[in-house]
């Protein structure tokens, strides 16, 4: 089996894939071990998802949404967005 990203040999890749992160309450929609080898795996969790997950957007959406870690721990830090006043020269 080749990566999904790199192309690589991933046979022997022991990381699973969330199409959607776990770390916005996905514990289900998860592609097989293989699918993806563990160097893009790593990649994508450390530089991507951790990156957007920092951004007050999704750090507002776990505390809203009460999601759960990978350790069962909610998310207590409230972030919610700043909302822009409305006015008639926004629009």
């Amino acid at each position: 089996m080749k990566c999904l990203f790199c192309k690589q040999t991933s046979e022997h890749s022991t990381s699973e894939e969330h199409t959607v992160p776990e770390s916005v309450g996905n514990k289900s929609h998860i592609l097989a071990k293989g699918v993806v080898c563990d160097k893009c795996n790593n990649y994508i969790a450390t530089k991507i998802e951790k990156t957007a997950l920092e951004t007050p957007f999704f750090k507002d959406l776990r505390f809203r949404n009460n999601i759960e870690s990978k350790k069962g721990k909610t998310f207590r830090e409230n972030n919610i967005l700043s909302v822009v006043s409305s006015s008639t020269d926004s629009f």
